[in-house]
């Protein structure tokens, strides 16, 4: 873990920010646009900050088009409280700095009008980012949400379809008022979460795997509050395991066909089994052996 929350991870500017400074440049706008980039910045140290605290890895902060983003390896890996926090801190930035705006106006620094702009500016990202829409702040406090209630597997699933059920309920909402002068803006915004998250429903599979693999060998997994789980004994090893929740150590008590305990095993007996053995299509009953 690095001293301080900014060292020891990379930055990195997509290319595409450029053309958009370019334009901003040619627009006349470039004073809004970099007041909008330093935004983006806090709030993402916000979130790398949040993370650095609880001992998070903190691979890089990308700066797109569209915002930033700052990548770690903990997500869905760590307690929902920690990826709450985590996930709120990045709006909450925005929070201080309309009250900094606002005694600025009041002491003199600022005028009216380009204090009207920086509060806008900042109520405009609080919103963006607490849309209900993954990977966007709100749609990680709502998958953080879900894991109090949902085994992971349909966590991931849910948030993703309820992701994209979101952002195309915006996408033609938007299309009614497409002559105001963000809406266009906004349809591109949505149509690249569309995307992002239909992606991503293709490959929930390798984010559950990286979530089972997180538990393998860890022994602060045991320290988990234990979760009582029944199956049959020839259901297997992956069915099993899509069962599991998040903060939650498992113990799988296993039936024959006429509902008869037969025998229990652990959730990292089941872990060794499948990924460090190769039992890919095992049956849990072969874990009693």
């Amino acid at each position: 873990m690095s001293k301080y929350p900014w060292q020891g991870f990379s930055v990195k500017i997509h290319p595409l920010f450029w053309l958009v400074v370019c334009s901003a440049v040619w627009t006349g706008h470039f004073i809004e646009l970099m007041t909008l980039f330093v935004l983006v910045v806090i709030h993402e140290l916000g979130h790398i900050t949040a993370a650095w605290s609880y001992g998070w890895r903190i691979r890089k902060m990308e700066i797109l088009p569209y915002g930033g983003v700052a990548e770690v390896d903990e997500w869905g890996n760590v307690s929902a409280r920690e990826e709450i926090v985590v996930a709120l801190a990045g709006p909450f930035q925005h929070v201080w700095l309309i009250i900094m705006s606002l005694l600025f106006m009041y002491s003199g620094l600022w005028d009216q009008q380009w204090t009207a702009y920086f509060i806008q500016a900042n109520l405009v990202l609080i919103s963006f980012n607490l849309l209900p829409i993954y990977p966007l702040d709100g749609g990680k406090v709502l998958q953080a949400v879900f894991s109090y209630f949902l085994p992971y597997q349909k966590c991931i699933l849910y948030t993703l379809w309820f992701s994209i059920i979101s952002a195309c309920f915006i996408w033609i909402s938007l299309l009614w008022i497409l002559s105001t002068p963000y809406a266009f803006n906004g349809i591109v915004l949505m149509s690249f979460l569309i995307f992002s998250n239909i992606v991503a429903l293709k490959q929930r599979r390798y984010q559950f795997i990286r979530f089972l693999l997180s538990r393998l060998n860890q022994k602060s997994v045991l320290k988990q509050k234990r979760k009582a789980l029944t199956v049959y004994e020839d259901d297997g090893l992956w069915h099993t395991m899509t069962g599991w929740y998040k903060g939650k150590y498992h113990v799988i008590r296993i039936l024959d066909p006429t509902g008869n305990v037969v025998g229990q095993i652990t959730e990292e007996m089941i872990l060794k089994h499948y990924f460090e053995y190769g039992h890919y299509h095992s049956d849990v009953n072969e874990l009693l052996s």
